[in-house]
């Protein structure tokens, strides 16, 4: 196992490496474990806000993006990497913002801290992590992390229930904080304990979802984000550091630093399929995905700011898009079809405001309310006369896919869709080969000291458990 012991001076060195700009570089700081360190829970609480952001929006997140057509790499490491070329070292920084980031700085924080709005964002923030970097890589150490050098692989099922704990003990622990309090120190959502809340019950919905469990997921998306203002999103690195540079995007921070001209959105499966000039585009009389084409598109400059590239866009991890969209999809599966429908024109009503996202004002956008005729056989939605509801579950994940962009969902969300519903999943093209990558790499770190790391480790292409 990544070692465990006296993790606090990692911990200091994320809190202070507020750019995030060289994402392979891996946290080994020399310890001293003869030197207390005294941290405030706060200051904990934003080291792992940091290391969770690095999970969500950093190096693996943009590898997603190459294997699910969102963007191609087209030089260097990313080139390869976009060929499904990769090696385990690849993934030892988020193995370390995991394990030293996140999970060793909230045991210091729910062993040691009385704020519960600390300790109830601080529970969130590792239940994403961890469900996320499940998601990845399936079985990993996990109940054992902390107590045993050697930990034990854990289940990706056992992982994704833990993590379902965890909120579950966010959510109590929440609700005992008067609504109106606030902590600055929290630099995702200022402390707002409404707003974590509703971000816990999306991820409870998330996490149901990606398990099959469709009707836990849904009663859970109904008490998720209710409002774009209560997404989880980034805005920056914590300002009292750096350049104006540095606290920027991330996004900006990679197509303007150490990988401009390694990566582009041009020619994607994702510019393609938002192309209203394209004839297999998903643009039709009611829809007109111009603008958020526009504003999506990440060329190697960086420098349009009314793009998601920009240095002041957010970068988004937990969205009122996504709740609505998980709405839809089990609504749709466990109610009804109307149900589906109407989480789905509320999605779309969303997608008409200002709010929503920018992009060239020069540029038309259109989500006008689908009908249920239009997913009837030679219904708009319905051109190739599958059933109605088979229609309307393919356009709610082609949404999902384009709403969900920048964040690790795409790729979640193909997977297992081609194992429950491959008549209507996407069609991606394949990079290299013949087939799909199913996983992420176990990090070389965790192979080289932990005897019990799986020999030999699962190549890119063996599925993980929930989805075989």
């Amino acid at each position: 196992m990544i070692t465990m012991k006296k993790h606090i001076r990692k911990f200091i060195c994320i809190t202070l490496l507020m750019t995030f700009i060289s994402c392979d570089q891996y946290l080994d700081i020399n310890e001293d474990p003869n030197v207390a360190v005294d941290v405030p829970a706060e200051l904990l609480l934003k080291g792992m806000e940091l290391a969770d952001v690095q999970i969500q929006s950093g190096h693996l997140m943009r590898i997603s993006q190459f294997w699910t057509g969102q963007m191609k790499g087209i030089a260097n490491l990313y080139a390869r990497i976009n060929d499904y070329n990769i090696s385990p070292e690849e993934t030892n920084s988020e193995w370390g913002f995991l394990y030293h980031g996140v999970m060793t700085q909230n045991k210091i924080i729910q062993e040691t801290s009385e704020d519960q709005l600390v300790k109830g964002i601080a529970n969130v923030l590792q239940a994403h992590a961890a469900g996320s970097m499940v998601s990845l890589f399936g079985d990993m150490p996990y109940s054992e992390v902390g107590s045993n050098e050697d930990a034990a692989f854990d289940s990706q099922l056992s992982i994704y229930q833990a993590a379902q704990t965890l909120l579950n003990d966010a959510i109590t622990q929440l609700q005992t904080v008067p609504t109106t309090r606030k902590n600055s120190d929290d630099i995702l959502l200022g402390g707002n304990p409404v707003a974590w809340i509703q971000v816990a019950n999306t991820l409870k919905a998330r996490y149901f979802l990606m398990t099959r469990q469709y009707a836990e997921a849904y009663n859970s998306a109904q008490l998720g984000i209710s409002t774009g203002a209560n997404s989880l999103r980034y805005a920056k690195a914590y300002s009292g550091y750096g350049t104006t540079n540095e606290n920027s995007s991330l996004y900006f921070l990679i197509l303007t630093g150490s990988r401009a001209g390694d990566l582009t959105s041009t020619g994607s499966f994702i510019q393609d399929l938002m192309n209203p000039a394209n004839a297999s585009s998903r643009n039709n009389a009611k829809t007109d995905e111009s603008r958020r084409r526009d504003y999506l598109f990440l060329d190697q400059s960086g420098l349009n700011a009314n793009r998601l590239s920009w240095k002041s866009a957010t970068m988004p991890m937990v969205t009122y898009e996504e709740n609505l969209l998980i709405l839809a999809e089990t609504g749709l599966r466990t109610v009804n079809f109307n149900e589906g429908l109407v989480r789905l024109n509320n999605l779309r009503a969303y997608l008409s405001t200002a709010g929503a996202f920018a992009g060239d004002p020069s540029l038309t956008s259109l989500y006008l309310d689908y009908a249920a005729a239009d997913f009837n056989g030679g219904g708009i939605e319905n051109t190739d006369g599958i059933t109605p509801d088979k229609a309307l579950l393919r356009e709610i994940i082609e949404e999902k896919y384009v709403s969900m962009f920048g964040t690790l969902i795409p790729f979640d969300d193909v997977r297992r869709i081609r194992k429950t519903d491959n008549d209507i999943s996407l069609p991606i093209p394949i990079n290299s080969g013949s087939s799909y990558p199913e996983r992420f790499l176990i990090a070389q770190d965790e192979i080289n000291g932990n005897s019990n790391a799986p020999s030999p480790i699962p190549d890119l292409f063996v599925k993980t458990p929930v989805n075989q």
